[in-house]
């Protein structure tokens, strides 16, 4: 996140000579890519850094050894990864109950299997982080505002 950190420095200058309708626009407008970018790389199942999810265990295979469903299939879609507005910009996240299993899966904890199942140590998979194409889409995108 220290790129982040680095890109915000770097375009927070630029960002407050903007209005708040202008700059809400240019959130919104970044905000959308960036789902769009993260749902596509939760159906290739990467992680920000490109490498691929730790796969499912044994018992959710079919007899030919195939996983019936990708994982994270419906949380990907726009009715669950929300964009938000807050105060310092756009948060994109999960809401309700799909937050806490992508937050289990995002960091790897402890949770049940099913209603009153066992409880089992799940593989940390990434869902939501920034790719190094995605912060320079970001940064494109900003300076290509400014440039018009």
């Amino acid at each position: 996140m220290a790129e982040l950190q680095a890109l915000n420095d770097y375009l927070a200058p630029l960002l407050t000579k903007l209005s708040d309708a202008e700059r809400r626009k240019l959130e919104m407008s970044i905000a959308r890519k960036v789902r769009a970018s993260q749902k596509t790389r939760i159906t290739r199942q990467q992680n920000p850094d490109g490498s691929a999810f730790v796969p499912r265990k044994k018992r959710l295979r079919d007899k030919k050894n195939k996983i019936k469903n990708k994982m994270f299939n419906l949380i990907k879609t726009s009715k669950y990864m929300k964009i938000e507005r807050t105060s310092e910009g756009v948060a994109i996240g999960f809401m309700n109950r799909v937050a806490n299993i992508a937050r289990v899966h995002q960091y790897g904890l402890r949770d049940r299997v099913e209603k009153g199942g066992p409880t089992v140590k799940y593989d940390s998979r990434e869902i939501l982080g920034f790719t190094p194409a995605e912060l320079e889409m970001i940064e494109s995108d900003v300076l290509d505002y400014f440039s018009k």
